[in-house]
């Protein structure tokens, strides 16, 4: 009997614990209701806070239960929010600031991401472009009312130029380089991973203008303007985006590979463009700022039929990020 009671109790064990590892194993770490959200992510390195969540299972101890709609472009993200095809978006803070002068409801939740190199100035290196003025006269693709046409005004002030000194051409953001490649404009303002894109594809027939922190772009969760339910569902998207800057911060090389398969970039791409990134939490005065200085010169340069800037203050919404980090808001409630 002494040798039997311990091989007895020693399995009755393994049985009970075996029973509670597959009970707890089945059951999502969330306990509570769960949410279905649809969010639109523009495919850009700016959105790998969301590839990083997903691919870590991030959300599953949150409230929400996410589906991803891949898009290119933060403006295309932000129609697919309005149109109620999707609760989220991610977009940049210049669409939020064209958008803000079109009469439209919706407002920012979070930054998540950010990068002061992220759109830059392409030229035919033939058309021996070596300054900014001399793009004058000049055909230069972008895409409308986004980061690209505010990055090439202010590439453009600074040598006292505007917009009516070269010629616009617009292009959707995935045919920008075509549009070069193809000659019909002398240059191109794109964004990542596009501008890699075109520099694995031209190499040497192409000049980048060193642009480097003139201009920082920030990453956004937008929404329609929040009840109280959605402004739940926004905290836990949020807190599911805590959790990957975490893991990002702390696993960068898994990370980046997370990021490198999501939008099938090389290797080179890191040492090309990965130290402009920063994932951060915040809402923060300088965001605010951001959209005012967007909003007036969309004004100023007659791209809106308002002859003045919106109160940017009822795009902001602090309660979300507020629940998940009271620290990282710096916006008055």
């Amino acid at each position: 009997m002494r040798i039997k009671l311990p091989v007895f109790i020693i399995t009755l064990l393994v049985i009970v614990i075996s029973v509670l590892l597959v009970t707890f194993t089945s059951l999502d770490l969330w306990q509570g209701k769960k949410y279905p959200v649809t969010i639109a992510v523009s495919k850009t390195p700016l959105s790998t806070p969301f590839y990083v969540a997903k691919t870590i299972h991030a959300f599953d101890s949150t409230c929400v239960d996410a589906t991803f709609i891949d898009v290119v472009g933060g403006q295309t993200a932000f129609a697919m929010m309005m149109s109620g095809e999707a609760d989220f978006s991610t977009s940049s803070d210049s669409v939020i600031a064209f958008q803000s002068l079109t009469g439209k409801a919706f407002v920012s939740h979070a930054v998540f991401a950010q990068s002061d190199n992220d759109v830059k100035l392409i030229t035919q290196r033939a058309d021996n472009n070596k300054t900014i003025v001399d793009l004058k006269n000049q055909t230069i693709g972008v895409t409308k009312g986004t980061a690209s046409e505010y990055f090439l005004s202010i590439l453009l002030a600074m040598e006292g130029m505007t917009l009516d000194d070269v010629k616009v051409k617009h292009y959707p953001t995935e045919q920008l380089v075509e549009g070069l490649i193809n000659n019909e404009v002398d240059a191109i303002v794109p964004w990542e991973p596009y501008v890699y894109q075109a520099k694995s594809r031209l190499q040497n027939e192409i000049s980048i203008f060193d642009s480097k922190n003139l201009n920082t772009l920030t990453f956004n969760l937008l929404s329609q303007p929040a009840d109280n339910e959605l402004v739940e569902k926004a905290g836990c998207v949020i807190d599911a985006l805590r959790i990957a800057i975490d893991y990002i911060a702390t696993h960068p090389l898994k990370a980046q590979q997370i990021m490198m398969s999501k939008l099938t970039l090389s290797p080179s791409y890191i040492d090309w463009a990965w130290p402009d990134y920063i994932f951060k939490l915040g809402l923060n005065q300088s965001l605010l700022l951001n959209i005012k200085s967007q909003a007036r010169w969309a004004i100023e340069s007659q791209m809106a039929d308002y002859q003045q800037t919106p109160s940017v203050d009822a795009f902001i919404d602090t309660r979300a990020m507020f629940q998940v980090d009271a620290k990282a808001v710096n916006i008055p409630q």
